[in-house]
């Protein structure tokens, strides 16, 4: 075990110094050096980019190891290599997953530091999400310092939807330290209230105070991928985007400015979150007006992939993805609703869930489909339920 903890530090350490300086400039990326003192603790950040781990490690001298969704350990020889090079602990996407949090507290009881991102996602709207209930019980239970930290402009430079990063401006630095005698006096919700709190970011209204330009091509190109509802014609999946426009079957327009702004006479909202809260609202209508068997969803060419143990996977189905109040279907395999006990998104599309303890992926066989509505439907109907 000592071995392969040096082993980890030395590779950390060794491209930190190499590729540190390109990582910043890629990301135009500015780090506050981080003071949490002595070790270990647990780091606690809100997410953006696919690079937030190495950007976060230069904001603290020491190494540490991070909490990563299970569908990194499904590549092959990259899996591999990120296994032996920085040891990630593994975590089921959608799911509050007790072995990812025993393997936390193991880690961090070897005196060694650990980061999570507390949020399990990265934000499709700019606003930083909700932390899963369990993580303030997890972060008294290290016995360790707790360390927040918080991403500024990861959302513009690289939006989840998206499909390439942004020149402009990103922040990243230590909000606060809390010692494990402060964890002792505080409740699960207690902490959980600080969590939030310190690593809460609106990348609009960080806009609306502080002006920034993140320019790039293809700027809106993806966005079908978060927002799925016109408000004009209030039809789903009917949206497209190209270059800088963002579009509807009906003839809606939209230009997505370098600042994130909506601009145009079409322009419904100026935010991709206040388009996004408008179409929560549209969904919920869009649910009621449904019956059982009625389709609410659909896509073509998908396949059913089952996740086993150790990270193995296998293709179970394919064809047509559809999802209404009663199933999630994929070709002849359908799983009924109410059986579906945790759903995640990957990356920007993909989606996991579990059933009756098994776990599911769906990958398109083609082009993307948006995994989004599919999850947000699930979400709304199990708060319904």
């Amino acid at each position: 075990m000592e071995q392969v903890l040096r082993r980890h530090r030395n590779i950390w350490f060794f491209l930190k110094g190499l590729l540190g300086g390109v990582i910043k400039h890629i990301y135009q990326f500015e780090a506050e050096e981080a003071d949490p003192g002595e070790g270990p603790y647990l780091i606690l950040a809100n997410h953006n980019t696919d690079l937030d781990p190495a950007l976060l490690a230069m904001s603290f001298p020491d190494h540490m190891y991070f909490v990563a969704s299970e569908h990194v350990f499904r590549k092959g020889f990259v899996s591999w290599l990120l296994r032996y090079c920085f040891g990630p602990i593994s975590r089921m996407k959608g799911t509050t997953d007790a072995t990812a949090a025993l393997s936390v507290i193991r880690t961090i009881r070897k005196k060694t530091n650990v980061c999570l991102f507390a949020e399990g996602n990265r934000s499709f709207n700019g606003v930083t999400g909700p932390i899963f209930p369990a993580t303030g019980k997890l972060a008294k239970a290290t016995g360790a310092k707790l360390v927040t930290y918080r991403f500024e402009g990861g959302y513009l430079t690289m939006p989840r939807w998206g499909r390439s990063i942004r020149k402009g401006r990103m922040l990243g630095y230590c909000v606060n330290v809390y010692s494990p005698e402060e964890l002792k006096k505080m409740t699960p919700d207690e902490v959980n209230r600080h969590i939030r709190e310190d690593i809460f970011e609106d990348a609009f209204e960080r806009q609306r105070l502080e002006p920034y330009r993140y320019k790039g091509k293809g700027r809106a190109e993806g966005l079908e991928n978060a927002i799925y509802f016109c408000p004009k014609c209030g039809r789903h999946s009917t949206l497209h985007s190209k270059g800088d426009r963002f579009y509807c079957d009906c003839g809606m327009s939209v230009r997505y400015s370098e600042t994130g702004f909506f601009e145009g006479e079409d322009a419904p909202f100026t935010t991709v979150r206040d388009w996004d809260n408008w179409q929560d609202g549209r969904l919920r209508e869009y649910i009621d007006s449904l019956g059982d068997d009625e389709i609410a969803f659909s896509d073509e060419n998908v396949r059913l992939i089952g996740v086993e143990l150790r990270h193995k996977s296998r293709i179970v189905d394919s064809g047509k993805l559809s999802a209404s109040k009663k199933e999630l279907r994929v070709g002849g395999t359908a799983f009924p609703m109410d059986k579906i006990t945790s759903m995640g998104v990957m990356g920007t599309y993909k989606i996991m869930f579990s059933v009756d303890g098994v776990s599911y992926e769906l990958r398109s066989e083609k082009e993307m489909y948006c995994g989004r509505k599919y999850f947000t439907f699930h979400q709304m109907l199990h708060e319904n339920s």
